[in-house]
């Protein structure tokens, strides 16, 4: 029964492979734009580990009742160009104490933020709600008060704005925001401010997903290529094979986008790992191919009226490497959603996306690698080139 829908598949493709590389094009478009809906997810601990964790389930019950823990900072720390000068050496100096007052001030007014504190905010609470006028006056509070030691290093050569945030927070709208605050606000001289914090180190992986995903698929893609290039000594089945790993990406990005899976920094890789293992299918396909097609010729010198047939080639070729694909490739899921058993979510997400991509691969190289073939080896471009040229002049 296999062995049947095998074969009535093979016939399908091998008859029809314009039509069939027409479809793929045709899903592969479609896949093209779920892709580009794919959203990139917070790459915390919290989104790593299940809700039901007891760690996670205090941070919950702590941000419902306090509201949110996700924090943001203004480092200033103390930078002199010259000596001697009179740039700021210690971060207790007034004009320090007026630029963070003046930091704290603006922040509090950006959307999302609930709530921000400083040397400065600490100094106003202490000193009757205005800011010390002098170096000594500010060395006097903070040394007796021991609620600066969170805020000033030891050798008072950095100070902490610290800002929290809500939950739901979008920090590709949050970041600019901050930097323009930044930007805005003259610095006193020897002074140097910066925005820090877990919050934006996660959004600076984010913003880093897209174009290490870019990068390393690139570098895999051309390390294949090379490879089958060297491999088969031909252009065209060492292109051939390529546009497995090609389209079968797309496709498992579509769907990925499709069902709104999002992609994050430990996942960010996935699609290298996807062309490493899909690649093997397109080999698979060709390799068996050129071995028909050399056989035929072996019958046609033997025997001269023996016709040489692309498209029996193929089809013996299908109904060959078909089952032992689907094998591989079910042994191949079988171990990736064998990582969903595990407790790190990205686990389970890696080992879902690469059941998807290699899934991908697998239909590829059974309709675009054939069809491929057969479209280049049966017909006459030349030919075809010109026919269609004499109909554009008779329409003329």
């Amino acid at each position: 029964m296999g062995n049947k829908i095998i074969q009535t598949y093979s016939n399908i493709v091998t008859r029809f492979p314009v039509i069939v590389l027409v479809v793929m094009l045709l899903v592969s478009v479609i896949a093209i734009q779920m892709a580009g809906t794919i959203q990139t997810k917070k790459s915390d601990v919290k989104s790593m580990l299940p809700q039901d964790v007891e760690a996670i389930n205090t941070l919950n019950s702590i941000e419902n009742e306090f509201g949110s823990t996700n924090m943001v900072s203004f480092a200033v720390e103390i930078d002199p160009a010259y000596t001697g000068s009179d740039e700021v050496r210690d971060v207790r100096d007034p004009r320090v104490m007026l630029y963070l007052d003046q930091l704290s001030t603006l922040a509090l007014h950006t959307d999302n933020v609930i709530e921000v504190t400083s040397p400065a905010s600490v100094l106003r609470l202490l000193n009757d709600g205005r800011l010390p006028q002098s170096i000594r006056e500010v060395q006097e509070i903070t040394d007796q008060n021991g609620l600066f030691d969170r805020s000033i290093s030891k050798d008072y050569t950095m100070a902490l704005v610290s800002i929290r945030t809500t939950d739901d927070v979008d920090l590709s709208k949050l970041e600019p925001e901050l930097e323009k605050i930044l930007q805005q606000v003259p610095e006193p001289p020897g002074i140097t401010a910066s925005l820090a914090g877990s919050v934006m180190e996660s959004q600076k992986m984010e913003q880093a997903i897209a174009p290490d995903m870019g990068k390393t698929s690139a570098y895999s893609l051309i390390g294949i290529l090379i490879i089958i290039l060297v491999l088969f000594r031909s252009i065209k089945y060492g292109l051939t094979p390529l546009t497995t790993i090609i389209f079968g990406s797309i496709w498992a990005m579509g769907y990925v986008g499709l069902i709104g899976m999002g992609m994050s920094s430990q996942t960010s890789g996935v699609l290298s790992m996807i062309m490493g293992i899909g690649i093997d299918f397109g080999i698979q396909v060709v390799t068996r191919y050129r071995f028909e097609l050399e056989n035929m010729s072996t019958l046609k010198a033997q025997h001269p009226q023996f016709k040489l047939d692309h498209r029996e080639a193929m089809a013996v070729t299908l109904n060959n490497v078909i089952y032992p694909m689907s094998t591989t490739t079910l042994a191949a899921l079988i171990g990736f959603q064998a990582m969903s058993l595990g407790r790190l979510t990205f686990l389970a997400d890696m080992g879902t996306m690469m059941s998807y991509g290699v899934a991908a691969c697998m239909v590829a190289a059974i309709t675009v690698v054939p069809a491929i073939i057969l479209t280049v080896d049966t017909i006459d471009m030349k030919d075809a080139f010109r026919k269609l040229m004499n109909n554009l002049k008779v329409r003329t």
